[in-house]
């Protein structure tokens, strides 16, 4: 970007924008639904979506039988009832629905031997093939389903997207019960979902982890069913569970690996009051059980429970929840312009006490600015590819070696820096400017376009090439209990892009925001970790994303100096013009 002052390509912080899951229309709903309830769960009926599935019609074909089967995936009625019609009596009894999902289209499934729609009236019913190899015995065939994959879930409701151009092979056997039908004799425990009904059916709940200094809470996103009670599937899963893989290295949990949770189910009464009662855990001190409590109330938070009442070993624990740092940044945006920088609101720019005249007066061009929390401390990525760490006391030059992307600045005040070409240059910098390589985990990385640190500290976002294909990705920082960085984990791929990558940001604690383009089209991409993502327009010649506040989901800077801010669903807005740098925001002071 050519301004009065720079070219700006920022890493900036933390957008906000919420997962959108719109329901599909032309979806054949019939009435409330009841999901795989647990022991001693209560659903209200009145208050959810049914999905009728056909029941296996007298006279299909293994072909029809399978396409039946994984159609009734959409019914988890009473355990998946409808589906295990299509299961032979032992079977039936010992499928697994609940083993994971594959999600598809179901137009792309690839099933031999299907050549019309079964459930489609009027149609005559499709010809029996005979098994040749059957003499005498009982008539068996074997069929292999191919599905399309876009994503999966595992039991424990982790969600992945799959590469493009994934498909699965679903083994099936089939024989003919005693009244001369088809029916599946083995199949692959788990469901397959259309991604329509998939967002129908499921919602996504984050699970909430201490990073390791045990100060911040940082969420962990897994998909469970609608169930009105998803605090038993919580709490079970947080108590009893563990965190991502890729992500255990950056977190702690205050739940030991002997706790449980008593009789597998939690009450909400209706004051919405949830009852959770564990145990495994006598002898715990009062610090733990507040960790628990915290852990407990922000798992819980966005569902309908709105206080916990817990109990270890029979016993009260009279506990507060643990404290916790705030990750919210300023609503307003922090920006350099011809006048000054600070936090642009209605047309006038607040400076910031002891920097503001700095970073005015700093003799290069500044194209990427990161600020502290307690705003004291900004890190600067000049036009040339210097780095700055800059204090009211003084500006220190970051010795990276060569040209870097925008550098971040993470909660604990350490810089991160990265050459493009050189991924294993990926360095924090201490106060002091003191290195710490942190590449270890970047070995299939070849180039790197752009790095951020989520405000909690815990995780590293970038846009990066592999294997020739530039992909967002996120890892895991591991850090000492006072924050120090000590690794960075394998890189999670989260989206390939299919325009080239520009820009990104933290849009919350779980999502990230991607800016991509080219010289036609601009794409700003909301891709949170475990879950669809989601895309809009975004304006051509943008430089730059960052955080908006709760009526204004998205900022993005274009080359000619322009504010602009996506609200919701709506087109681009100009907010402001000859804006020179759009700052990255770690959090607020104190």
């Amino acid at each position: 970007m050519t301004s009065p002052r720079a070219r700006h390509r920022i890493a900036a912080s933390a957008l906000a924008a919420a997962l959108a899951l719109a329901g599909c229309s032309g979806l054949p709903t019939t009435g409330p639904v009841s999901v795989g309830n647990a022991p001693g769960d209560a659903v209200d009926d009145t208050t959810t979506v049914r999905y009728a599935a056909d029941e296996p019609r007298p006279g299909w074909s293994p072909a029809e039988i399978v396409d039946g089967f994984l159609k009734a995936s959409i019914s988890p009625e009473q355990n998946w009832a409808t589906a295990r019609e299509f299961l032979e009596g032992d079977l039936a009894e010992t499928w697994d629905p609940a083993a994971g999902i594959t999600i598809d289209a179901t137009d792309d499934r690839d099933i031999p031997g299907l050549e019309q729609d079964p459930a489609e009236e009027g149609e005559e019913e499709p010809e029996e093939t005979p098994d040749d190899d059957a003499e005498g015995g009982t008539e068996t065939a074997t069929l292999t389903a191919q599905v399309h994959t876009r994503a999966t879930v595992d039991a424990d409701g982790r969600y992945r997207s799959a590469d493009e151009g994934s498909s699965t092979a679903l083994s099936f056997e089939l024989a003919r019960d005693e009244a001369g039908e088809w029916r599946i004799t083995s199949a692959p425990d788990g469901i397959v979902l259309d991604s329509a009904y998939f967002l129908e059916l499921y919602s996504p709940h984050d699970l909430y982890y201490f990073d390791a200094t045990w100060t911040a809470l940082v969420p962990d996103s897994r998909w469970f069913p609608n169930l009105q009670n998803a605090a038993t599937r919580i709490v079970q899963e947080l108590v009893e569970g563990a965190p991502s893989e890729w992500l255990a290295p950056a977190v702690e949990t205050a739940f030991g690996a002997d706790m449980q949770l008593s009789r597998g189910t939690v009450p909400v009464d209706a004051d919405r009051v949830a009852a959770v009662e564990i145990t495994g855990a006598a002898g715990a001190d009062d610090e733990t059980l507040s960790r628990m409590r915290a852990q407990l109330e922000q798992s819980l938070a966005a569902t309908e429970v709105r206080s916990v009442q817990l109990t270890i070993d029979g016993q009260a624990a009279d506990v507060d929840a643990a404290p916790i740092v705030s990750t919210r940044i300023n609503s307003t945006p922090l920006v350099m312009t011809d006048d000054g920088f600070g936090h642009l609101a209605g047309g006038e720019l607040s400076p910031i006490a002891g920097l503001s005249g700095i970073l005015v007066d700093f003799p290069e061009e500044i194209r990427s600015i990161s600020l502290s929390p307690q705003e004291d401390v900004a890190v600067l990525g000049l036009e040339d590819g210097s780095v700055w760490r800059v204090t009211e006391e003084s500006p220190d030059e970051v010795q990276v070696g060569a040209r870097s992307v925008a550098p971040a600045l993470d909660r604990f005040g350490f810089a991160w820096t990265v050459r493009p070409g050189d991924p294993a240059s990926l360095t924090a910098w201490d106060a002091d400017l003191t290195p710490i390589p942190l590449s270890g985990g970047w070995a299939d990385v070849s180039a790197v376009k752009a790095v951020d640190i989520s405000r909690d500290g815990s995780r590293i976002a970038a846009l990066v090439t592999i294997g020739g294909q530039e992909w967002a990705v996120v890892s895991a920082i591991e850090r000492d209990f006072d924050g120090t960085p000590l690794s960075v984990g394998a890189p999670v791929r989260l989206a390939q892009l299919r325009l080239s990558g520009i820009d990104l940001a933290w849009i919350d604690d779980g999502t990230i925001g991607i800016a991509a383009g080219g010289s036609a089209s601009a794409q700003l991409i909301s891709q949170p970790i475990g879950a669809p993502q989601t895309t809009a327009t975004a304006p051509l010649g943008v430089v730059a994303i960052a955080a908006g506040n709760q009526d204004t989901t998205v900022r993005m800077l274009t080359n000619g100096g322009d504010l602009v801010v996506l609200r919701g669903g709506t087109n681009p807005t100009t907010s402001a013009s000859g804006v020179e740098v759009l700052a990255t925001q770690i959090g607020l002071p104190d």
